[in-house]
């Protein structure tokens, strides 16, 4: 039996109908595609006239003619560039040890910040993150150091001379635990004055102070007896204190090759045996010998973070 079309229906209407099909398959399917959901692709072929249609279903595509390649529809792939701020990582990754060294200086925190953040901007692409300052040696060469907290001293101890003004100078008396006076001990051999033995330093002040215990002393900010001209030397935080004692052994002592006890005690509490020889005091080297079994067992390896904590 032959169907006939309804006389009202010309054929270009018919054609005209085929298109918006495809059409609305075409815009349905992509709106698929697009929600990110899959489907099995199935092809089907048709004529428009002369023209042949392939219409693929799942990722549809109306191929007219020549078919083109996934990679020519899709057209040509972007570059994707991810602008990473490496100050940023090394703010957040090194904070406590900012606050921690800012402390010591008498410096504000914010204000260091501020400085790094204008040197990062105008010369991202020398950062180092052991060298955050980018400082150079005399030929212009960025130096670089051991490590992260000993770059940001050196840094600061540059920023200092550089920024006197800076510095919070007024006193602040230490009334707090021995802890943190040992705490800070420790991170000051461990990460900035490495020459230093961490139990030798901590027995001397501990000798000195009654571990860390005297008022008088740590009101001072001075835990290892060290005098000036009018008595017992004042510093203006325990923070700077420690330093100082730290600093004073490296650079007085250890640096100069007195680096056991006994040679020390010579020059630190000297005595004098029958013969007149300058030795070091007995008592002296009893007590630093008991400190350093004291403290023997300690825990060393401690963060910027666990010194702040401990106060």
């Amino acid at each position: 039996m032959k169907l006939k079309l309804a006389s009202g229906v010309k054929w270009k209407h018919v054609v005209f109908a085929v298109i918006l099909l495809i059409v609305f398959v075409l815009t349905v399917g992509t709106h698929i595609a697009a929600e990110g959901f899959a489907y099995e692709s199935t092809e089907s072929e048709s004529t428009l006239g002369d023209v042949p249609l392939t219409l693929t279903v799942g990722g549809i595509s109306l191929y007219k003619g020549n078919k083109l390649s996934s990679e020519e529809l899709a057209g040509p792939a972007e570059e994707v560039t991810v602008d990473i701020n490496y100050l940023s990582m090394y703010l957040n990754d090194y904070s406590d040890d900012i606050t921690l060294q800012c402390k010591i200086f008498g410096l504000n925190s914010e204000e260091v910040i501020s400085s790094l953040e204008e040197l990062y901007n105008a010369s991202s692409d020398e950062f180092e993150t052991t060298n955050v300052g980018y400082l150079r040696d005399e030929e212009g060469n960025l130096l670089t150091f051991d490590s992260a907290q000993f770059g940001l001293y050196m840094y600061l101890q540059n920023y200092v001379d550089e920024h006197p003004e800076s510095v919070n100078t007024s006193r602040v008396q230490y009334t707090g635990n021995a802890a943190y006076v040992e705490s800070l001990i420790i991170y000051l051999t461990k990460n900035i004055f490495t020459n230093v033995d961490t139990n030798l330093a901590l027995s001397i002040g501990a000798a000195e102070s009654g571990y860390y215990t005297v008022s008088y002393m740590l009101r001072s900010g001075n835990v290892y007896g060290g005098m000036g001209s009018n008595g017992l030397i004042k510093y203006r935080t325990i923070e700077y204190g420690v330093y100082k004692y730290v600093k004073y052994l490296s650079v007085n002592y250890i640096s100069k090759g007195y680096t056991d006890l006994y040679s020390i005690g010579r020059i630190y509490c000297p005595s004098y045996d029958s013969n007149g020889n300058r030795v070091a005091s007995s008592h002296w080297i009893s007590l630093v010998t008991r400190a350093n079994n004291y403290y023997s067992d300690y825990n060393f390896e401690i963060s910027a973070s666990d010194v702040l904590a401990s106060k």
